[in-house]
């Protein structure tokens, strides 16, 4: 709190040209294209009809299926400072994964049953756009501290396809999936500190527990970043990102619950004017 009131107090005016600030802090448009490369982890549930006979624990695709893995996925993050005091900013990735294997223990997924030894193939995929608007406040032309509120659009999906029993007969090949998309708000806050017209460091946080139309849940979005200028326009930057959903689904077509963490560092190329 000390230091949130340090940062919002009046300072005297420092006039300094455009040059002698880093690009993110004086140019009204930026954009980043980055590739990201999570730890992923997937647990996923369908409510089924029938009674269960087996463990109710959502089912864990990052160790049953072997999608644990970290695949680079592409990254989009755009600004725009359309007032002194007001930014509005979007971001988009997409995770997919998907895998063949032998199943070593049975699987319970919606009213199917994949028994082990047998030959399944699962996968995910989760989509996520950002839109954020926020009030800006600086302390100086070195540091910018902000506040205000959007909404995550999700997109998930999950399947399991295999031979299946389904209420204790043999289905011979069962392909089950599964898909919800909606919105999900949020409210966040970022800090931005240049140490010198070339390098800034940015700290970002979006987060939310609530229930909102077809979901019931937890949205944790952070991030934290340094940035070059390579010249006013252009520059790279590294971060480290953390991504967390951990909902109730109600929806027609999914009625059950996802949990999904992402986390990893993303690399990146950005762009000012």
């Amino acid at each position: 709190m000390v230091v949130v009131m340090l940062l919002l107090a009046p300072h005297p005016a420092n006039a300094q040209d455009d040059q002698e600030i880093h690009p993110f802090l004086s140019k009204r448009f930026f954009a980043s294209l980055g590739i990201f490369f999570p730890d992923r982890s997937f647990k996923f549930d369908i409510d089924g009809t029938l009674p269960s006979t087996l463990s109710e624990e959502p089912v864990d695709f990052s160790e049953r299926f072997k999608l644990d893995g970290t695949d680079e996925s592409a990254a989009v993050d755009l600004g725009w400072r359309y007032t002194e005091k007001w930014i509005f900013r979007g971001q988009y990735f997409r995770v997919s994964d998907s895998n063949s294997v032998v199943l070593d223990s049975d699987v319970e997924w919606g009213d199917a049953i994949f028994t082990a030894g047998s030959a399944v193939r699962a996968g995910t995929e989760v989509e996520v756009t950002r839109l954020f608007f926020g009030r800006t406040f600086r302390s100086s032309d070195n540091n910018e501290i902000g506040f205000g509120g959007g909404l995550h659009w999700l997109e998930i999906g999950a399947f399991v396809s295999g031979r299946a029993l389904v209420a204790g007969m043999d289905d011979g090949f069962h392909d089950d999936a599964v898909s919800v998309e909606g919105p999900m708000p949020n409210f966040g806050a970022w800090y931005v500190h240049s140490f010198s017209p070339d390098w800034a460091a940015n700290v970002r946080f979006d987060w939310l527990s609530a229930s909102v139309d077809k979901y019931d849940g937890r949205i944790l979005n952070t991030s934290a970043g340094l940035t070059y200028a390579m010249s006013r326009n252009f520059g790279v930057g590294m971060s480290y990102d953390y991504f967390e959903l951990d909902l109730g689904i109600n929806d027609e077509s999914w009625r059950g619950s996802a949990k999904i963490r992402f986390h990893g560092l993303s690399l990146y190329l950005n762009g000012y004017w």
